[in-house]
């Protein structure tokens, strides 16, 4: 294979490993996304049922390690 073959070859393996690491980013995106509307649907239910101590962790858990997250992102983005 000639070095123009080879550099294209390199650069077709570079957009599949490119493509397969923004199909991970989203997976794991959808699975926060995910996790945030547990986060919010279980806070809910607990301030409905009278358990305000675990609505609170709930909530704590949420704005701490669920929009922190967010916030980190969007700091790293500004950057």
């Amino acid at each position: 294979m000639d070095e123009v073959g080879a550099t294209q070859s390199s650069v077709n393996d570079k957009v599949l490993e490119l493509r397969a690491v923004a199909d991970e980013l989203r997976a794991l995106d959808d699975h926060r996304v995910a996790l945030g509307d547990k986060l919010v649907d279980l806070e809910y239910w607990f301030r409905r049922v009278g358990c305000l101590e675990l609505s609170d962790h709930a909530l704590d858990v949420f704005v701490s390690r669920y929009v922190g997250r967010v916030f980190e992102l969007a700091d790293g983005l500004r950057e």
